[in-house]
């Protein structure tokens, strides 16, 4: 993965929960982070193999120094590897700034508004006193404007993703999140409509996971001739399904999209809002099944299939479970997909 060169410095991050508003409007370039797609080299004397390989892969990034020029890299507690590799990364990178948004993870208790805004006030300072810099209101809500003309971009883009193939999709997320976010008019102009034969195609689905950072599963299916209806990924659907409010107190504002936004596993909102969000994708886009696709040793994702493939079952929804490393093995992968869209078809 290349990340762009910019004169603005870079603060990396991992998580979508992490405010990039903030720290945009603090002088700084927020860029996600996407895991080395070969096996780990150096990250196995800090993790163990059974941590996940997102974590391991982005760790391998930085200590083979393709982040050193990197301002700094923010981690939200959404899960334990994630606080243990924020740790890890201090220990590993001492003079580096690294920081952890600790939002809440029930997010409609009575509670969490005022937490959520207090702690992202906390963020605010530690950034201006680790960089000798201030974040103004005026800043906060130019970045909020720039960062939902984004997101209303994608949302765009997304609604006519028919017209493009699987893979042009993915690799357009993950451009749009690792480069600055005024560039992304200039890239819907660069990928051409598809005119491929899946278009049409008459198997469709909904994908769920974490993220896709590399093309293997979207390349499949688009060889297979099967089209991506809707999905609940990070760097997908969910990471502009809510926009930030561009009147009042901007670290409220912020706060008050992270609460209403569509949840990942590692929050909580009611006991079934997961499993009603999923059935609603699958109703509404009329998809024929689900592919969950999940980084191995991912505990949240884990812990959410269980209900998740038991509400299918109950409604008569074919799904199938693909569980990766670094990369998905590109025939392994392909056999399953290929008998699971088989079966849609009979």
């Amino acid at each position: 993965m290349s990340y762009p060169n910019t004169p603005q410095p870079k603060i990396g991050y991992l998580c979508t929960y992490v405010p990039e508003e903030i720290i945009h409007a603090a002088g700084f370039l927020p860029v996600r982070i996407m895991p080395n797609t070969t096996p780990p080299t150096r990250a196995e004397a800090h993790l163990q193999s059974y941590t996940c390989c997102f974590a391991r892969g982005c760790l391998d990034l930085a200590l083979t120094g393709k982040l050193n020029d990197w301002a700094g890299v923010v981690f939200t507690h959404t899960c334990d590897t994630m606080q243990g590799l924020a740790d890890i990364w201090r220990a590993a990178f001492p003079t580096l700034f690294v920081d952890t948004v600790v939002a809440p993870v029930v997010l409609n208790t009575p509670h969490a508004r005022a937490y959520l805004i207090a702690e992202l006030r906390r963020f605010t300072t530690a950034l201006e006193q680790h960089f000798g810099v201030r974040v103004t209101d005026d800043a906060l809500r130019a970045s909020i404007r720039l960062y939902n003309a984004r997101r209303r971009a994608l949302a765009d883009f997304y609604a006519h993703r028919h017209e493009r193939t699987a893979v042009q999709w993915f690799n357009f997320m993950n451009k749009v999140l690792t480069s600055p976010p005024e560039e992304i008019r200039d890239w819907r102009l660069e990928i051409p409509q598809s005119p491929i034969s899946n278009l049409q195609s008459p198997i469709s689905l909904v994908l769920l996971g974490a993220t896709i950072d590399e093309p293997t599963l979207p390349q499949i299916l688009d060889d297979l001739g099967a089209r991506i209806v809707a999905d609940d990924f990070c760097n997908g659907a969910r990471y502009f399904d809510t926009l930030v409010a561009e009147d009042g107190d901007p670290i409220e504002a912020i706060a008050a999209r992270e609460l209403a936004r569509a949840a990942c596993p590692c929050k909580h909102r009611a006991l079934n809002d997961r499993i009603e969000r999923v059935l609603r994708l699958v109703k509404e886009n009329r998809a024929d099944g689900v592919i969950f696709y999940h980084k191995k040793f991912c505990d949240p994702h884990a812990w959410d299939y269980p209900p998740l493939a038991a509400a299918l079952d109950r409604e008569n929804i074919p799904h199938l479970l693909l569980e990766v490393e670094q990369v998905a093995p590109m025939g392994q992968t392909r056999v399953r997909v290929e008998a699971f869209l088989e079966m849609l078809t009979t």
